[in-house]
């Protein structure tokens, strides 16, 4: 079992009854996230769920959020590996600006761990101004990383590494020649919101619901869809906006769906790049 050109869900610890059900494509995985989230997996696991999982301790978000100089815990790696994860994931602080010392300080520590994914969550100008300095340090340090990007930043383009709370851009991840990468199953675990606390264009904190739309591709407020038809198996053809009054499970559920079978066709396309630029437009 590996993570290979996997399209992880990442979901809440609280929803580990569901999450199974969510991930059931045969492509995919799961990604628990918080305090308690080895706790998640080590219950899944329990359970007869054999996929990918994996723990992101998620201290990097948040108006309590710790810095990128917090250090790691050999603890939180212990807990991961003797949960069940597929590979453990360290419990990163945030990356802000210029703070070359947090990045060099998370890939120098985790690099002494054998098979520890380090965890980085960046201000928006890593993947902007300052991304040849990431590559360098990503390159130098030389083990395996999952970026964890500022909204701002996402909308450069795709990266060519693996991502966690991501939405679509999960899917460019991909084509660009990420291992894996990791869509979140609500808004909040879809975005690293810069902090403080601001909403900019829009962006929906919290609960609300959103379901995926393909055309263009986005996650729609359940509150703005249209008429047009949905083919996906949890849909059976009816219009999206059935899904104002549908039970989260369910708008989760069509979710799932769509993004599995555009990661199915992302999967068999020749040119994965051009494949993901004539989905975007």
């Amino acid at each position: 079992m590996d993570l290979r050109e996997r399209l992880l869900i990442q979901v809440s610890a609280r929803d580990v009854y569901d999450a199974p059900a969510l991930a059931a494509h045969p492509g995919s995985g799961l990604v628990f996230t918080g305090q308690a989230a080895h706790d998640a997996v080590r219950m899944v696991r329990r359970r007869g769920y054999d996929g990918p999982l994996l723990a992101d301790r998620r201290r990097y978000a948040g108006s309590a959020r710790v810095a990128g100089t917090a250090g790691l815990s050999a603890e939180w790696i212990a807990d991961q590996v003797e949960a069940g994860v597929t590979a453990p994931l360290t419990d990163s602080g945030y990356i802000g600006r210029g703070d070359t010392g947090s990045l060099h300080a998370i890939l120098e520590r985790a690099a002494g761990w054998d098979g520890v994914i380090a965890v980085l969550p960046v201000h928006a100008s890593w993947a902007a101004e300052a991304r040849p300095a990431l590559d360098t340090a990503i390159t130098t340090f030389g083990g395996p990383v999952a970026l964890v990007v500022e909204d701002a930043a996402m909308r450069r383009g795709p990266l060519p590494y693996p991502l966690l709370s991501a939405g679509v851009e999960a899917l460019g991840a991909l084509a660009a020649g990420a291992d894996w990468a990791a869509v979140g199953v609500r808004e909040v675990l879809r975005h690293l919101y810069p902090e403080p606390h601001e909403v900019r264009g829009g962006w929906r904190r919290g609960g609300a619901r959103s379901a995926l739309v393909t055309e263009p591709l986005a996650f729609v407020p359940v509150e703005r869809l249209g008429r047009e038809a949905c083919p996906c198996s949890i849909c059976h053809g009816r219009p999206l906006a059935r899904l104002r009054d549908a039970p989260e499970l369910e708008v989760n559920l069509h979710n799932s769906t769509v993004l599995h079978r555009l990661h199915t066709r992302l999967l068999r396309s020749t040119h994965r790049e051009r494949w993901w630029q004539a989905l975007t437009g």
